[in-house]
């Protein structure tokens, strides 16, 4: 499969040059199980594809709660909850080589969900930031809607993997269109080993197989899909639905699994229990590679209808799946086209006839697959680490161009995020 390249005469001298801009990445890290961690680590691997690049520096985000033992590229670690550790970590990008930092933002990993940590540390850098946004909150509160807002305005661009998220970015939060930048959530290419292949390794030999992956919590709507198995059972018997992925953290209480036990009983009381396999482990790429390539139909039920951004729906379109979904922002954009298959929220009814009518007609599963496959080639990772190379770079070139006098100053000493006014960081 030939990988597509960024198309622009200045994208391609970009990725024709031998060094490559150095990095420092504000994230959280494997080997904490944490989907921002393994999003940051593949950006990492894809943006170092094309050419050889300078050694990247990742300053790791932990909760307290554990701390993880690392390996480089991670030299430092920042506890979410002592503010104290955000400025030493600026400063110690301000003394490193970096040219540019790069901020993975989510919600609750920079000390509860306003960030106040990272309200800090961007007081203190002084290199241009570039920030991924992964989730993006359509009429947020104010001290959500502030602290977007300021992050956006110490950054010198602003990265979404949503073209949806642009237009919410500048109705709701007022950020300039100059600063925001689209590039797909990356995925890994597919698997070219044959389905059934896959699906005898696999222990699913003979079976249909449909498949949700990912942290597994009440969130994903898996219990819809679930509820729909028995009138798809009913007239498919060899239908298994695979659950794969281990249940999220946020989902249990002092280690105990109440969500999957819910869904469990759910499954007994159903009668469907030969029809659902769950795979309940954090997933290797390797294996979330060969979980997709013995999918026939990929389910992502999610309940959220502003989730900006599904890295599993990445890697399903990539992989070249059928997909049915509930209409999330993120499949409305990446489904659009004919794609793949819209269902509606929280209704098992829909899902089972919706499925139901990819099963019964081959000739529609393989249409939506080989849409999927033309499509997904953009969607792979060294497609998207080119591009992010070059926006870093270009983050660095705007920042040469700025007069000192534009460039953010610290809050004002003793003021919250929620009080501080918006002309203190100008």
């Amino acid at each position: 499969m030939v990988t597509r390249y960024p198309e622009s005469p200045k994208a391609r001298a970009f990725l024709a040059r031998p060094e490559a801009v150095k990095v420092a990445y504000l994230s959280t890290y494997p080997p904490r199980e944490c989907g921002i961690a393994t999003f940051c680590e593949d950006l990492i691997n894809a943006a170092n594809h094309h050419a050889p690049s300078a050694e990247p520096l990742v300053i790791a985000m932990e909760n307290g709660a554990r701390y993880h033992a690392y390996s480089r590229p991670v030299v430092h670690v920042v506890d979410d909850s002592r503010e104290r550790d955000y400025h030493t970590a600026a400063e110690f990008i301000n003394d490193s080589r970096a040219e540019v930092v790069s901020v993975q933002h989510e919600f609750g990993i920079y000390g509860g969900p306003e960030g106040r940590g990272l309200y800090r540390f961007l007081a203190h850098i002084r290199k241009p930031v570039v920030t991924t946004l992964h989730t993006v909150l359509a009429n947020p509160s104010p001290a959500i809607r502030d602290m977007v807002r300021a992050l956006a305005e110490r950054s010198e661009r602003v990265m979404v993997m949503n073209p949806l998220a642009n237009q919410i970015l500048r109705q709701d939060y007022q950020v300039p269109p100059r600063k925001l930048s689209f590039l797909h959530h990356g995925a890994p290419a597919p698997l070219l080993e044959p389905r059934e292949r896959v699906k005898e390794r696999l222990g699913v030999a003979g079976r249909r197989v449909m498949c949700t992956f990912g942290l597994v919590g009440p969130g994903k709507g898996l219990a819809h899909a679930v509820a729909a198995l028995p009138k798809l059972v009913a007239r498919h018997p060899q239908l298994i639905y695979l659950i794969v992925g281990e249940t999220h953290p946020g989902a249990q209480r002092g280690g105990v699994d109440d969500y999957r036990a819910t869904l469990t009983r759910m499954i007994h009381d159903l009668n469907v229990q030969d029809n659902v396999r769950f795979v309940n482990h954090y997933l290797t790429k390797d294996e979330i590679v060969s979980y997709l390539a013995a999918t026939d139909i990929y389910i992502t039920p999610y309940l959220n209808p502003h989730q900006i951004c599904s890295g599993t729906l990445a890697y399903a379109m990539a992989a070249g799946r059928a997909i049915v979904s509930t209409p999330y922002l993120h499949a409305r954009f990446l489904l659009g086209h004919a794609r793949g298959l819209l269902v509606d929220f929280a209704s098992p009814e829909s899902i089972a006839q919706t499925v139901g009518r990819l099963l019964e007609a081959p000739e529609l599963q393989a249409q939506l697959e080989a849409r999927a496959r033309a499509y997904g080639p953009r969607l792979l990772w060294p497609e998207v680490g080119g591009r992010f190379r070059v926006l870093l770079r270009e983050a660095v070139g705007q920042r040469a161009k700025q007069p000192v006098s534009v460039l953010v100053k610290a809050p004002v000493p003793g003021l919250t995020p929620q009080t501080t006014p918006r002309s203190a960081w100008r």
